[in-house]
């Protein structure tokens, strides 16, 4: 069975809404230095969660070669034969380390050169985000666009003879060329030095020719004092949100266990970042912020009704704390919003509705049709494009234009034990997989 290690996306969290300017995360996946010399497989390309405008590089399966991801197009290059390098397209690819990043948008910038060494390119680079407020503490992917005197690379070759390619002593390729037009894709990290050759550079470089005919890691380059475009990515406004809560120390403690608690770890307790479990964590977040106007939520103190959603139902236990067992949490189709929730001491209870004509009606069409088994496989994959747009949109965007919340009067706690609820999320885990050719039938 293939597998993806890979690490989800990061949010910081407040105990207030706030917008923040953030650019895309970074991720990434092992490292040269952990490695051995079998340089086991820790990525599959084509079960990362999010293909489109994908930017990513690494070796190439068992170290044959290189892989550059440019906007979801994923290039392999090998140099199996002295002086001669071949390059491939496809997604049926792996690595034993990654690093990539999905950006939609770039600012494009004009800098002059020259770029005389990769140093040059860490520099031009550093100093440009710094000037425009990006936070170097933060990995971030870049472009660089222009012509180049001359340029030498690398592509790595197997370091086990097992694998097909291996040559005694050599691990790598170099290829050197003059007058080249082309990209470089590259990441800044002041956190994954030595991720790929083990220097102590902040940048990791590839270069993609433009006509996609050669590409490799970038070693060496000359330009003279020609300009070049530099794009980073576009900044956006991304929540900064997120709860405190107060629990008991201990097994049989005392109240007083400040901590707090965000959408990352809600994703490994629900099992996948998804749009529904967005809405219900930020749902909550403004419903539990009416209840607790002053200060941390009392998970000791809270207990709620659900809409059955697998993704709301997880929201509402992980967030109160709420459990059947001890009478704080019960799942009902009969409630008015997506979520009922009371404070047990002073009985205020709330409501919280997703107002109208936020969530797009063409996600409910196609997940009513995904429920049934009637999705086809291309359009389940749509379905998930669709889904994490409607992510981004409710992470940018003030939850207070998103959702409302209401005082619910004369409301009677009625926990009712139910298990026939369908778990929706996984009803397609054993869907084949959308191929290319079956793409827009």
């Amino acid at each position: 069975m293939k597998k993806v290690i890979f690490i989800l996306s990061i949010i910081v969290f407040t105990s207030q809404s706030l917008l923040g300017q953030t650019v895309p995360t970074v991720h990434s996946v092992g490292a040269m230095k952990d490695m051995g010399n079998t340089y086991d497989l820790k990525v599959w390309l084509d079960t990362l969660p999010q293909k489109s405008h994908l930017y990513g590089m690494g070796p190439y399966d068992r170290m044959k070669g290189e892989i550059t991801v440019v906007d979801g197009k994923p290039f392999h290059a090998s140099a199996f034969e002295d002086g001669k390098a071949a390059v491939g397209q496809g997604w049926d690819i792996r690595s034993p380390f990654f690093v990539y990043s999905n950006v939609p948008e770039w600012e494009v910038y004009h800098v002059d050169g020259p770029l005389n060494s990769v140093e040059d390119i860490q520099h031009k680079v550093a100093s440009l985000a710094k000037e425009k407020g990006y936070d170097l503490k933060e990995p971030f992917a870049f472009k660089v666009a222009g012509e180049y005197n001359e340029l030498t690379v690398h592509i790595v070759t197997p370091r086990n003879p097992e694998v097909e390619g291996y040559k005694p002593d050599v691990k790598s390729q170099k290829f050197t060329s003059e007058n080249e037009k082309g990209q470089l894709i590259g990441f800044y990290s002041e956190q994954h030095q030595g991720i790929f050759t083990g220097s102590k550079s902040f940048v990791h470089v590839h270069y993609l020719r433009n006509d996609q005919t050669f590409m490799g890691h970038l070693d060496k380059i000359t330009s003279g004092d020609r300009s070049f475009k530099l794009y980073l990515p576009k900044k956006k406004n991304r929540l900064k949100t997120g709860m405190r809560v107060n629990d008991t120390d201990f097994s049989k403690g005392r109240i007083g266990h400040f901590q707090d608690i965000d959408l990352d770890d809600l994703v490994k307790f629900h099992g996948h970042l998804c749009d529904g479990l967005v809405v219900g964590h930020l749902a909550l977040q403004e419903a539990l912020n009416e209840l607790y106007p002053d200060g941390p939520i009392d998970r000791t103190n809270t207990r709620i009704v659900s809409q059955p959603s697998p993704c709301l139902t997880d929201a509402a236990i992980y967030t109160t704390g709420g459990r059947y067992q001890f009478n704080t949490f019960y799942v009902s189709k009969d409630i008015d919003g997506l979520f009922t929730v009371q404070r047990m001491d002073t009985k205020k209870t709330v409501t919280v509705h997703m107002n109208k004509g936020v969530k797009p009606e063409e996600i409910d069409k196609l997940g009513a049709l995904a429920i049934k088994g009637e999705l086809p496989a291309c359009d389940l994959d749509k379905l998930k494009k669709m889904e994490d747009d409607f992510t981004e949109t409710l992470l940018s965007t003030n939850p207070k234009n998103n959702f409302t919340v209401t005082e619910a009067t004369n409301f009677k706690w009625k926990p009712v034990l139910r298990n026939d609820f369908i778990k929706t999320d996984i009803l397609n885990k054993d869907k084949e997989k959308c191929l290319e050719g079956d793409q827009g039938k």
